[in-house]
């Protein structure tokens, strides 16, 4: 019984110790997230948009999307469009704002345009992805 008190006692005196000097106590707020009811209002989604041709204004195809670039607070500001190439060869990888592709709907179908042409497109700094930082890089 004896030693029992004593280390309940110990116990008191270390949880309630105050802190070294310029010591922060741990994280004691605990995060619970709660799955939505209900959809907030969106416009696209990713799906729509990855591994989908985007074409110019003539329907021609410009390219396909790579990969989306993400901000800090979750927004997509950037794809990565491949271009040029054949059957994989060649392929160059140039990054495009996501404010200059839009859908186009006609006829019951969709698909992705940029007012663009494929000359610019080929004359754009080409990025090469690195797995080790997980980056897209200039080359």
């Amino acid at each position: 019984m004896l030693k029992r008190t004593i280390i309940a006692a110990s116990l008191a005196l270390v949880a309630f110790a105050p802190l070294p000097a310029g010591a922060e106590p741990a994280g004691t707020e605990t995060m619970v997230i709660v799955p939505l009811e209900r959809l907030p209002v969106y416009g696209s989604v990713v799906s729509a948009w990855y591994k989908q041709p985007v074409y110019d204004p003539n329907e021609k195809k410009l390219g396909t999307i790579a990969d989306m670039l993400f901000s800090a607070d979750g927004s997509i500001n950037a794809v990565m469009l491949n271009v040029g190439g054949f059957l994989g060869i060649g392929v160059k990888h140039i990054a495009i704002p996501v404010s200059a592709i839009t859908i186009t709907q006609k006829n019951n179908k969709s698909w992705l345009t940029m007012n663009t042409t494929k000359e610019l497109l080929k004359k754009a700094v080409a990025y090469k992805f690195d797995k080790a930082t997980g980056l897209w890089d200039p080359i």
